[in-house]
């Protein structure tokens, strides 16, 4: 995750992704995101899509595409007001749009996340060309 800033009771960032091979790739849509535990365990709801679907980016080998992940801070929503609902997550695990398999992406200093799956924290946007 790149890029951390907050703002008003959420922080942002960007989830990139790399092309690394040595040919062209289409990379379309929503990536499926969560936050895990250091086991691996999914904490919480997974994000949330938010805005329009966007076009498919094409990525040269090198290309990067990026999408934006809010996170509301915990205290601000119904059902996760007090630090005993809530744990610190130390990575995001992210599904890159059209995959079974995930990435997982180390988040600097953890993220405070809300242990109730019915609390929507997240929310991600559509790929982009970085």
């Amino acid at each position: 995750m790149d890029d951390l800033q907050g703002a008003a009771g959420h922080i942002y960032g960007r989830i990139v992704l790399t092309n690394t091979g040595s040919a062209p790739c289409v990379v379309a849509g929503f990536p499926g995101v969560s936050v895990v535990d250091e086991a691996g365990r999914q904490i919480g709801a997974a994000a949330d899509r938010n805005g329009p679907s966007g076009a498919p980016v094409t990525l040269a080998p090198g290309g990067r595409a990026g999408a934006t992940l809010a996170i509301t801070q915990p205290g601000l929503l119904p059902g996760c007001e007090s630090t005993d609902e809530t744990t610190r997550g130390t990575r995001l695990r992210v599904y890159p749009p059209g995959n079974r398999a995930s990435l997982l992406a180390a988040v600097p200093g953890g993220v405070q996340t809300c242990r109730d799956p019915a609390v929507h924290q997240l929310a991600v946007s559509a790929f982009e060309p970085v």
